[in-house]
């Protein structure tokens, strides 16, 4: 019978071969790359690629993970989502805000014809309800 202070034992994580590895670094660079520069040209969402890119470096260069979730701008925000799946009360409004605003740009280019215009109205506000509905911090919190 094992002693009371015996640790349990954590399963290893399986080795990445360097090609694995690299292809994760790549991957996780590319999304934070594109996350980046849509926080200076609205074209994507910018979250979302910090996000895979957090992802895809917690499995092939962790030390990276850890310097991107370190960041004193984007940091906060992606360690809440990753570690307690919230949003702040900010976050939900500009996300929200965005969302409206690229229906509206949508809609504009397409025509405001009903069919697609309809759908997307459809997609984008199932969306961000889904996001309004999401936890937030406590007051006084930090983030």
């Amino acid at each position: 019978m094992p002693s009371a202070s015996a640790q349990p034992v954590q399963p290893e994580a399986p080795q990445l071969s360097s090609w694995q590895s690299r292809g994760w670094r790549v991957f996780g660079a590319i999304c934070v790359a594109i996350g980046i520069v849509n926080a200076f040209i609205p074209v994507l969402p910018t979250t979302i690629f910090l996000i895979v890119g957090a992802w895809a470096w917690g499995k092939g260069a962790p030390e990276w993970r850890a310097r991107l979730l370190a960041h004193p701008r984007y940091g906060p925000a992606l360690r809440l989502w990753l570690e307690q799946r919230m949003i702040t009360r900010r976050g939900k409004r500009l996300c929200v805000l965005g969302l409206a605003a690229s229906l509206l740009l949508s809609g504009w280019m397409l025509g405001f014809r009903p069919l697609p215009t309809g759908l997307l109205a459809g997609l984008l506000g199932g969306l961000a309800v889904w996001i309004s509905t999401r936890p937030e911090p406590r007051e006084g919190e930090p983030v």
